[in-house]
């Protein structure tokens, strides 16, 4: 009689264990929705809000039941296991109800804090790209951050020992823990479960309000990642389950995104139908242009750089007096655009002029090079960070490179790992004003400069305090310092203006000045929580990607919007004597931006000179029009005649590039070939 009582005290105890998890986890996942998508209120930009009670209702429904199948599945197999190896009933209810509570309370806190600076296009793909393509770099770029939740971990593992001497005297330990269900039954109740839950996916995978918020539910990613899995039968990343589905299931060369190869009448990407190939996009400038020497070239590239630095005041003061002296004497460009978001991306944009990573265009600096320049490349960041060295010829032999590796001794952090280690603008101006003073200036010299001023954290321990006295310390930072985070940067931003001036003057003092081409720009901008994110990368908006273009030559009229390949024609044109009108007008002529790689995508965009934005998000197949703020299924976006023209010059500008990319690493391509895969 005593161990039926203690078998069924134990198989409601585990029950009741269960339902516990389950309804703390909702309650986790229920306000992190809430708080950060306004899921069931509806707020800025967001496409999709359950305000209806019956769409509220439902979603909790849902939320419900994937909660219940996902822990309890583990619950089945942690009691099952209990009771094999013949623990305690209070140890396996006290180890369960921890392990799951501490896993996902550790993991929505985790969430909650990347969201509360990133957007939610955030992915490991992306993570990487911020750590110039290393999962690594990235982990222990970040790994000072863990630092500061250890005081927090050590009062939960002391506050979970005190629970557990609790409820150790409450339940005795002579009562052992039971299967929730023996095997015939787990069996058949996991196929019920599956088959229900497979049948509910399903439902939610058709529906895209749902689907936008039950993405959002970890249980349900997981559950959906696993069918999906499974279904893909040509093993090409996708399967019949999620949305999108693979059209194709049996042909590995047919899956959303893959690589469209040019009218073989195949949509092998699934959008906008058989990609069609015109040889004259492989058509550049530089292949036609004949290289002679011409004047010095010097590109400043500044780290984190915002547009709107230009004429930007903070406590009356300007912020960027020497760059604006460069555009109010020279000429701004003011519609020049990042096409990433990222550093290492961009900077190979602007040296290689390409954004494939491949051969598909003459970069930069051979093309210099073939010119008769000598070329200096000076900068406050490791350049080695992302391959940016070698993909973009800085590390060639006959090139000059200083970088953060340099004088290592310099750094202005104690970190030695290349996406942190920095110089300050000091030392780089310092290295700038050494080898200017060997070079020979009767042969044309081409100078990149990289300042480093507005990385994050914005300050370092050396830098000046030009119009900010106190620096936002790095635990500070958070949208509810938003002022004083944005006040740090701007400091950042005239440090950095006030290198460029340093520059300017060395060039003059030199006597130089007046034949060199003197360009600044941003390598991509920053979201200062002004949008309600911080950073950048992981959306495409002006913040993020509208970058400052000044030349210190006057009447450059430029009417079109700019994307970083395009910067080094505008240099050799001006240097050159070369530069052409005609070719930089036409406000309607987009420049092409993605989230993520070229080949992986989260958003792809176009931005016109007017700042109108076309976005397709890959992951809803929806696109965004900026300028009505609505947002439309592709499909229904691509037939109508207000926007389908749109859509369809986006959609053939990421195949061309991606075309092009793949023309330079396979001469001669198959049609038939197996297409690169989602890895």
């Amino acid at each position: 009689m005593t161990s039926k009582k203690n078998t069924s005290t134990a198989f409601t105890l585990e029950v009741a264990s269960l339902v516990f998890v389950v309804l703390i986890v909702q309650a986790m996942e229920l306000l992190l929705l809430a708080r950060k998508y306004d899921l069931f209120t509806g707020g800025f930009l967001q496409p999709f809000s359950f305000r209806a009670w019956s769409d509220r209702l439902l979603f909790v429904g849902l939320s419900l039941w994937t909660d219940l199948v996902f822990f309890g599945l583990l619950a089945v197999a942690w009691y099952a296991l209990a009771s094999r190896w013949k623990i305690s009933l209070a140890k396996a209810l006290y180890g369960f109800t921890l392990l799951i509570l501490f896993a996902m309370g550790g993991w929505l806190a985790l969430k909650y804090k990347v969201l509360s600076y990133f957007s939610d296009t955030i992915n490991l793909l992306i993570v990487k790209n911020l750590a110039g393509g290393s999962l690594q770099e990235a982990f222990g770029y970040v790994a000072d951050e863990a630092l500061l939740v250890v005081p927090a971990l050590i009062a939960a593992v002391a506050l979970a020992w005190l629970g557990f001497r609790l409820l150790a005297r409450v339940i005795p330990a002579t009562i052992p823990s039971t299967p929730l269900l023996t095997l015939r039954p787990a069996l058949f109740v996991t196929l019920l479960a599956t088959a229900a839950t497979l049948g509910l996916v399903l439902v939610v995978e058709s529906n895209p309000l749902l689907r936008y918020g039950m993405l959002k539910k970890t249980s349900y990613q997981l559950i959906s990642q696993s069918f999906d899995r499974i279904s893909d039968l040509d093993r090409d990343g996708y399967g019949m389950v999620t949305f999108p589905a693979d059209p194709a299931p049996l042909d590995p060369r047919r899956y959303p995104g893959a690589l469209d190869y040019p009218d073989n009448g195949l949509d092998e990407d699934g959008y906008a139908g058989d990609f069609h190939w015109d040889p004259r996009q492989t058509d550049d400038l530089l292949s036609r242009l004949q290289p002679r020497p011409g004047k010095h070239i010097v590109l400043i590239v500044l780290e984190s750089a915002r547009s709107d630095l230009l004429d930007k005041r903070l406590n009356g003061r300007l912020v960027a007096p020497h760059i604006d002296a460069l555009a109010r004497d020279g000429s701004r460009i003011e519609r020049a655009f990042s096409h990433t978001g990222f550093t290492t991306s961009s900077i190979k944009a602007l040296l290689t002029r390409s954004l494939s990573g491949g051969s598909d265009r003459i970069r930069l600096t051979d093309y210099l090079r073939r010119a008769g320049y000598q070329l200096s490349f000076i900068s406050g960041q490791d350049e080695s960070f992302g391959g940016m060295d070698n993909s973009t010829g800085m590390s060639a032999p006959g090139n000059y490179l200083f970088d953060a590796r340099s004088a290592i001794g310099d750094r202005v952090f104690g970190s030695k790992a290349p996406g942190s280690l920095r110089l300050s603008e000091a030392r780089v101006v310092q290295a700038f004003d050494e080898r200017t003073g060997e070079v020979d200036w009767k042969t044309p010299q081409f100078f990149y400069i990289n300042l480093q001023a507005a990385h994050f954290p914005y300050s370092h321990p050396t830098m000046p305090a030009l119009i900010n006295e106190h620096p936002i310390p790095r635990s500070e930072i958070n949208a509810g310092n938003g002022e004083w985070l944005r006040a740090t940067y701007w400091n950042a931003i005239a440090v950095a203006d006030q290198a460029v001036g340093a520059i300017v003057a060395r060039l003059r003092k030199l006597g130089v000045y007046g034949d060199t081409v003197l360009l600044v720009t941003g390598d991509h901008g920053e979201s200062l929580f002004d949008d309600g994110f911080l950073g950048h990368g992981h959306a495409l908006s002006d913040v993020q990607t509208h970058i400052p273009l000044v030349v210190n030559q006057p009447g450059v009229k430029v009417s079109k919007a700019v994307g970083q390949t395009e910067v080094g024609e505008l240099l050799v044109e001006l240097a050159s004597h070369r530069f052409e009108p005609g070719r930089w007008q036409g406000r309607d002529r987009p420049v092409f931006q993605v989230v993520g790689s070229l080949n992986r995508p989260v958003l792809i965009g176009t931005v016109t000179a007017d700042g109108t934005r076309t976005t397709l998000d890959l992951r809803e197949r929806r696109v965004f029009f900026s300028d009505t703020g609505r947002w439309l299924d592709f499909d229904a976006a691509l037939q109508d005649p207000r926007y389908g023209s749109r859509v369809r010059t986006l959609v053939e500008r990421w195949e061309a590039i991606r075309w092009r990319s793949h023309l330079s690493r396979h001469p001669a391509p198959s049609p038939a070939a197996a297409p690169e895969k989602r890895g």
